[in-house]
């Protein structure tokens, strides 16, 4: 009797972690695709509106110029984007890997994975398919960045914070939403 309640709570266990994990796999698909879309969106408008190096003030020390990076962040290593290209897609798939693990940690890597791949995809697009990535987002006395480099850049912050604080109630080592169990 009380071995079959043991594992009747157990089982119950396992369903809440796996439904936790679906959800948050889930939350981190929706976030990646909208930031891609919305990324590739807003570039092919800046893209269609402006030329290259034009420029039209948005605030005060905030204006709209669309520049090409040929680099990497703030255009470091210019005209190499086959060997860009390719450190991006190593470095999207152990993201990946390492977002499987800490996914059990706190549900702010879901939506801190999906800011940083949805990100990365979107310039790696734009690199593949225009020869460089579209800035358009330029401050003054800051070099001009995208939507993308901006969802990176929160992604990473909340993955970090998935890292110092674990959520309670899902345990680490459950087994993953897709597995037969």
């Amino acid at each position: 009797m009380i071995s079959d309640t043991r594992e009747a709570i157990a089982r119950a266990a396992a369903r809440r972690t796996r439904r936790t994990l679906a959800e948050r796999w889930r939350a981190f698909a929706v976030v990646a695709v909208s930031v891609f879309v919305l990324d590739q969106v807003v570039k092919t408008v800046v893209r269609a509106a402006l030329e290259r190096g034009e420029t039209r003030r948005l605030l005060p020390g905030l204006s709209i110029t669309r520049v090409v990076n040929e680099g990497i962040a703030f255009g470091l290593f210019p005209g190499r984007q086959a060997i860009v290209a390719i450190l991006t897609v190593l470095a999207l798939c152990g993201i990946t890997v390492a977002i499987v693990g800490l996914m059990r940690r706190h549900r702010g890597v879901a939506t801190g994975g999906g800011l940083l791949i949805g990100g990365s995809l979107g310039n790696l697009v734009d690199r593949l398919a225009h020869g460089g990535v579209t800035d358009y987002l330029d401050p003054a006395r800051w070099p001009a960045f995208n939507l993308a480099d901006v969802a990176i850049v929160a992604g990473a912050a909340l993955i970090a914070v998935g890292l110092l604080v674990s959520e309670p109630g899902i345990e680490r080592n459950a087994d993953p939403p897709w597995s037969a169990r």
